[in-house]
């Protein structure tokens, strides 16, 4: 099975919800809530992207080296928060950082998935 279609199997079917709900609910009210919330989850399924990317590469790897890419996925939630420091009144920050938690829960549930095979 590609790539794409694992990682969509396994995380972007649950954050797409969440995704387009708050970006409706942000065109019909204008809420920073919403424009935060749907900003930290496109946050949220890059840094999926990215630490399954890195997963998936390191299984490869003969070395035994697991990368996770760490320091992109630091550069991520920067830049994410970035935004709220540049535009504070059209994200609230309190929004973005639920929307960013959703990643880390989804490698929580993730890795306690691989566990129980």
């Amino acid at each position: 099975m590609p790539f794409f279609r694992r990682f969509t199997k396994h995380f972007l079917n649950f954050l797409l919800f969440p995704l387009i709900v708050s970006l409706l609910i942000y065109v019909f009210t204008t809420s920073s809530i919403a424009a935060g919330f749907a900003l930290g989850t496109f946050a949220s399924i890059l840094l999926l992207w990215n630490w399954y990317y890195n997963l998936e590469k390191s299984y490869e790897n003969e070395e035994g080296r697991v990368s996770t890419g760490t320091v992109m996925r630091l550069v991520i939630v920067v830049v994410t928060c970035l935004f709220w420091v540049r535009f504070p009144d059209t994200f609230n920050i309190f929004a973005i950082m639920a929307g960013l938690v959703l990643s880390y829960i989804m490698i929580m549930f993730q890795g306690i998935k691989e566990l129980t095979k």
